[in-house]
């Protein structure tokens, strides 16, 4: 899933439209079906990294998941923009719609990304991201554990450190205190992620097995 601002909207849509399809072909209703249950790994950078999150580790239906979208671009996008940008209240915004967000679903802020106690989620969940040391390299938060030494921030920090733009807001500050990381929006280095959800899946499911599909959707 894309980077592309409340353009992300779009997104949606299209994964409604052929998630109504599925639902007809399978004879289940269309509030039952669960992208989370049908693909075997969602990722997304930016809103598109908001969008997995919301349809892979939080498990929403895609109407579930426009909701959450619509909720968090409110906030942060507001009808009356300021002239001026304020990078510093954009981050804080961000930061509340999404502690928000999970608070409708009964989810604690501090809920990481990855929960051993959560193995048995099937669906994969990446979100790119960079380091404010090296914009071109993206890095990849997970909701699933890996042999790569990686952070494990919480769902929080993961949002808003794929959405931090530094257009609008200021770089998402992750890990212990004193080796504290600070991260961007991963749209820097990977505006399509579709590249790297390929390495990682070959590198999570193994190289000799075979992709069945790759849905890759953009904002436009």
């Amino acid at each position: 899933l894309d980077a592309g601002g409340p353009g992300a909207y779009s997104q949606l849509l299209i994964i409604k439209e052929y998630m109504a399809r599925l639902a007809n072909d399978t004879g289940v209703d269309e509030s039952d079906v669960y992208p989370a249950d049908y693909f075997e790994m969602i990722g997304g950078v930016g809103f598109g990294g908001l969008i997995a999150v919301l349809l892979g580790r939080l498990r929403m239906n895609v109407d579930e998941a426009i909701e959450g979208l619509i909720s968090v671009a409110g906030i942060v996008f507001p009808a009356e923009t300021p002239e001026a940008i304020d990078r510093e209240a954009n981050t804080k915004n961000l930061k509340q719609a999404v502690e928000d967000l999970l608070q409708t679903k009964g989810i604690q802020p501090t809920t990481k990304m990855y929960n051993k106690n959560e193995s048995t989620i099937k669906c994969k969940v990446v979100v790119a991201t960079a380091s404010s040391a090296d914009l071109s390299h993206p890095i990849l938060f997970r909701t699933y554990a890996t042999r790569s030494t990686s952070l494990n921030p919480t769902i929080v920090e993961g949002i808003c450190a794929t959405m931090a733009i530094p257009s609008l807001f200021v770089p998402a500050k992750i890990g212990p205190r004193l080796r504290e990381k600070s991260f961007v929006g991963g749209a820097v280095g990977a505006n399509n992620p579709t590249r790297e959800l390929l390495k990682e899946a070959a590198n999570v499911f193994g190289k000799d097995k075979r992709v069945t599909q790759i849905l890759s959707i953009g904002a436009g």
